[in-house]
């Protein structure tokens, strides 16, 4: 189907949207035909699944305007016969934008995106809004500071200089040395950091995100006594002189990562499983590594992943570790073995240790980790392969639905890309052979 013909597209320059405040709270209003209650969570910057469901509730909208309503000033030369059904996800966008705008102003808006350059909401533009003159005065001694303002918004008020923003974030395990830094650097490298939340996440980034010469010792310290990595913190305290060398960048970088993955998983049962079975595993690795007398150490480059960490860490408890010499390879038992889908696309099935750490060592992924629910029976896993003149590799998974049924639980490419519809396809062809 050809979208340009399957989706009409909106060619006027303005379109038919405003911001509306009645008694019942506030609204976005569409050529004065529909309406969509809006919450003071609602982004500034609409995304496009935002902008999907911004859509779908005017679609909704039962609202009838009344026979006395008037067409307001900044609806004029607007085509108010444009529908919504024929507007796009970048039509709503824009619609959006320019309601924001005629609301707020154009001047409030820029300043609310510099203080909160992630994740500004309606909420955020109504504060800058009733506190605009004294963050202006703010930003005129320091504009590079901007996003160090939406620390706390109860300051906002009544906020004669920049001291009172200063010793809230000492308080807070900042040092003077990291002030006089941030206060000398481009606006660019301060917005980068999220500094709406003050957290341990918030330090690590803080220097293992941004590509300058910070030493670590201007940091806290206590980085990484969260979700599990109490130990590392102990560590970092009792080696405060060792602050500046590479095991410490290490230790740092690694715990980025992790609390990285541990904020972007929705779900609170698989925070659960990240806390309590693969953190412990990743400190202790970063531990031991800290502490090995070897002069090979390994260095957390800034191109790592999560899955990268994890593969590490498996590889380095089954065998840096040598805890494979008291012990054969595993094996358990397989359930297809390997074989062809089609012409072209070969699998083979995971069925020992081995196997797992040679996958994770060629696809970059963290797939080792599953070793005991493969002896259990609950996970198989497939290294999957189309040939021809460029090779498309997967790793396959399939969990337990029900005594005798499969499901596909996830499908990775090599460092976890999205994978190509081939493969897509060669997974089911697979699943109906199991089930």
């Amino acid at each position: 189907m050809n979208t340009s013909t399957s989706i009409p597209r909106v060619r006027s320059g303005r379109l038919p949207a405003r911001l509306v405040s009645t008694r019942t709270g506030l609204y976005f209003e569409w050529g004065l035909s529909a309406r969509a209650k809006l919450q003071e969570s609602a982004a500034v910057i609409l995304s496009d699944e935002a902008a999907w469901h911004l859509k779908a509730a005017l679609l909704r909208s039962s609202w009838q305007p009344p026979p006395s309503i008037r067409i307001p000033e900044t609806l004029e030369h607007t085509a108010l016969d444009c529908s919504v059904e024929s507007a796009s996800l970048r039509d709503i966008q824009r619609a959006w934008t320019a309601a924001l705008r005629r609301r707020f102003g154009v001047p409030v808006l820029k300043l609310c995106l510099r203080i909160v350059p992630r994740q500004a909401t309606l909420l955020d533009l109504s504060q800058v809004a009733a506190c605009r003159s004294v963050l202006n005065d703010r930003l005129e001694e320091n504009p590079a500071l901007a996003p160090l303002l939406g620390n706390d918004r109860g300051m906002w008020s009544n906020l004669p200089n920049w001291r009172i923003l200063k010793n809230r974030m000492l308080a807070q395990g900042l040092s003077q040395q990291s002030w006089r830094w941030l206060a000398r650097q481009k606006k660019a490298y301060v917005a980068r950091i999220n500094w709406s939340q003050l957290s341990h996440l918030c330090w690590v980034n803080f220097h293992a995100a941004l590509g300058r010469d910070i030493p670590i010792a201007w940091v806290d310290k206590q980085t990484a006594a969260l979700h599990g990595f109490g130990a590392l913190s102990t560590w970092l305290r009792r080696n405060h002189e060792h602050l500046t060398t590479d095991v410490a960048l290490n230790i740092l970088r690694g715990v980025r990562l992790a609390l990285q993955r541990h904020e972007n998983t929705a779900k609170a049962a698989h925070q659960l499983e990240l806390v309590q079975e693969e953190f412990p595993l990743i400190a202790d690795w970063l531990l031991g590594s800290a502490t090995s007398s070897t002069q090979r150490r390994v260095v957390i480059s800034r191109n790592w992943t999560y899955d990268t960490l994890m593969a590490r860490q498996t590889h380095w408890h089954l065998i840096e570790l040598d805890l494979d010499m008291s012990r054969p390879n595993v094996f358990w038992p397989e359930v297809i073995g390997m074989g062809s889908v089609g012409n072209n696309i070969d699998f083979i099935e995971l069925t020992s240790l081995n196997a797992l750490l040679n996958e994770a060592k060629k696809m970059h992924h963290c797939v080792p980790s599953y070793i005991d629910r493969c002896m259990t029976g609950d996970v198989c896993i497939f290294h999957l392969q189309i040939k021809g003149r460029v090779p498309q590799r997967g790793t396959l998974e399939f969990r337990r639905a029900g005594a005798n049924g499969w499901q596909i639980s996830q499908l990775q490419g090599p460092c976890k890309p999205p994978v190509s519809s081939q493969l897509w396809t060669a997974a089911h062809l697979l699943l109906s052979r199991l089930n």
